[in-house]
């Protein structure tokens, strides 16, 4: 199951869709808080996040799914890349994509991260 973590809703929907267009089982969530909510309540085997978000931002969240899951793959996208995104790429808690994303892009990156 993926767990996909993203304020705007049509960013969130759109990939939503494209990942279940490939069979991907997927829950949503708008901002940290409910994302760590849905995380501790299900089987989740990959978690994509926006950074900038309202209530938790995206480096708290993996700071603490990192906290309980180690191993978790993470896979971060944004429009904003800063020293902070940087670190936590290249310590390889997460692997970053640049927004805009095209679907195909995101499902070939989940496919990659799944297997």
């Amino acid at each position: 199951m993926i767990l996909l973590v993203e304020d705007e809703a049509i960013t969130r929907n759109a990939f939503a869709d494209a990942l279940r267009s490939e069979g991907q089982e997927v829950i949503e969530a708008a901002d940290g808080i409910q994302a760590l909510s849905l995380f501790g309540k299900s089987h989740v085997d990959l978690v994509i996040t926006d950074l900038l978000m309202p209530k938790l931002n995206g480096f708290l969240l993996v700071a603490q799914i990192r906290a309980t899951r180690p191993r978790m793959p993470i896979l971060l996208i944004s429009g904003y890349f800063s020293q902070d995104a940087g670190r936590i790429i290249s310590s390889g808690s997460a692997e970053f994509m640049q927004k805009p994303v095209d679907p195909p892009d995101l499902i070939a990156a989940v496919q990659r991260l799944l297997h």
